[in-house]
C-alpha cells in the first residue's frame, strides 16, 4: 500500500494530518463505526487483514492534540475496472469534523489516483443525510457528483444503492497551472 503523505496545513489553521491506519487505531474505528447507522463494526482481525490487502487504502485523519477524528477504509474492486470501493468512511462529531473529512478525502483521492484508479465506488441509502454529506464532499474534493449505478442485492441491503464517482486526472499545462481533465 502506498503510504500517504501528511497534508501541509497553513500556519494558524487546524493541525489535522492524514496517515495510514495503524493497529492502535482499531478501537477508535470500532467505537465510531458502532455509532453509524448501517455500518458493520469491523473486528480487530478484519481491520488487521485490511492492512495486509495489496492496494487497500486505509486512512485516519488525526488532530495533533485531540487524536483520531475520522477514518476511511477502501479496497480495490474488479468491476468497474480500476476502481476503489469505499467500504466505510466516518468522522467524529465536533468542530473539526468538516476539516478532518475534507483532509481525509483529499488524501484518499490523491492516493487512489496515484494507484491508477479511475473511479470511486460506494454504497449508501439514496437521499439520506449520509448520502447528502458524501455528495457535498464529492463536489468539494472531486468537482463531481456520484452517479447511481445499481441497487445492492436485497440479501445485502434492500435500501442501499451503489454509486460511482469518477476520479478526474490533474495535470499541469505549459505555464504550470493545474488543469482537471477526465
Amino acid at each position: 500500500m502506498t503510504k500517504p503523505r501528511p497534508l501541509r496545513v497553513p500556519a494558524g489553521r487546524s493541525h489535522i494530518h492524514v496517515r495510514s491506519l495503524e493497529i492502535g487505531d482499531f478501537h477508535f474505528i470500532q467505537r465510531l463505526a458502532s455509532k453509524q447507522p448501517n455500518f458493520t463494526v469491523p473486528s480487530a482481525y478484519l481491520l488487521w487483514l485490511l492492512l495486509r490487502i495489496d492496494g487497500a487504502i486505509c486512512l485516519v485523519a488525526e488532530h495533533s492534540t485531540k487524536g483520531a477524528l475520522a477514518y476511511l477504509l477502501a479496497l480495490p474492486v474488479k468491476d468497474p475496472k480500476r476502481s476503489m470501493f469505499v467500504w466505510q468512511f466516518a468522522a467524529s462529531e465536533g468542530p473539526e469534523r468538516e476539516t478532518a473529512s475534507l483532509s481525509l478525502l483529499t488524501e484518499f483521492r490523491e492516493v487512489a489516483a496515484g494507484l491508477g484508479m479511475e473511479s470511486i465506488v460506494f454504497s449508501s441509502v439514496p437521499n439520506s443525510a449520509a448520502y447528502r454529506a458524501i455528495r457535498r464532499y464529492a463536489w468539494k474534493v472531486c468537482s463531481s457528483v456520484p452517479k447511481a449505478v445499481s441497487s445492492l442485492p436485497p440479501a445485502v441491503s434492500p435500501i442501499e444503492r451503489e454509486f460511482l464517482l469518477p476520479l478526474k486526472a490533474k495535470r499541469r499545462d505549459r505555464v504550470g497551472t493545474v488543469v482537471t481533465t477526465g
